[in-house]
């Protein structure tokens, strides 16, 4: 498995964060942890999503070429629609960061680790998602 993503690893990620939800929700470090301390990483109750590629390079979206990696959902077991199964989702994110990893490639799966953060206690605008880790196989 390849991991081509690991936030653990990041310097200094959430001080910008942080400072954001203390100025707009100040209550909300009340009763969670600061993002990023050792702490916030205890408590957090990561999702993983499951995929494969399939598309890397340019794309005519909207009648301009981007630069993105396709990606079908796939369920825990990796299995995507099959024949007679409901049609799994694509979609496609920008090719930039780690996504240009030369690991990166048709056909490998993907595993995503992520997790929602949500200062107002709702899902809403303020809602915000975080990439935690990102694994290919």
């Amino acid at each position: 498995m390849d991991i081509i993503f690991n936030l653990k690893e990041e310097a200094d990620w959430a001080s910008e964060l942080n400072k954001d939800i203390e100025q707009t929700f100040p209550e909300y470090f009340l009763s969670n942890p600061k993002l990023g301390t050792p702490e916030w990483w205890n408590s957090i109750d990561e999702d993983t999503s499951y995929g494969r590629i399939t598309h890397v390079g340019e794309y005519l979206e909207e009648g301009e070429l981007v630069d993105v990696v396709v990606i079908q959902q796939l369920d825990e077991e990796l299995n995507d629609d099959g024949v007679y199964g409901i049609p799994q989702q694509e979609y496609s994110v920008a090719r930039d960061d780690y996504w240009l990893n030369e690991a990166v490639r048709v056909d490998r799966l993907t595993f995503i680790k992520s997790v929602v953060v949500y200062p107002s206690g709702e899902l809403d605008e303020h809602a915000i998602y975080i990439e935690t880790q990102v694994a290919l196989k």
